[in-house]
């Protein structure tokens, strides 16, 4: 489920996301950021092209991202759930 409310930061290479609706906090890594960056309308395949990792890698990610409400996917794009940069 994407998240409704939800608030991030850079810190260095990583980025940390509120999830107020939940009261969650969540931590992106450095891959992990790499690849919700490109949850901005690519594909799977796009995706895979563009970071240096393993298919099955980049295709774990992106289902972590989604089981955390980072992510979803339509039509076979990726899309990141909007947040409010602070």
């Amino acid at each position: 489920m994407p998240l409704h409310k939800a608030l991030a930061a850079a810190f260095e290479d990583e980025i940390v996301i509120l999830d107020s609706d939940h009261g969650s906090l969540l931590l992106l890594d450095t891959w992990a950021g790499q690849i919700w960056r490109f949850c901005d309308g690519s594909t799977t395949e796009a995706i895979e092209s563009s970071v240096n990792g393993t298919p099955g890698r980049v295709r774990e990610t992106l289902q972590v991202l989604m089981d955390t409400g980072l992510v979803c996917q339509i039509n076979g794009e990726w899309i990141r759930s909007p947040i409010e940069w602070v």
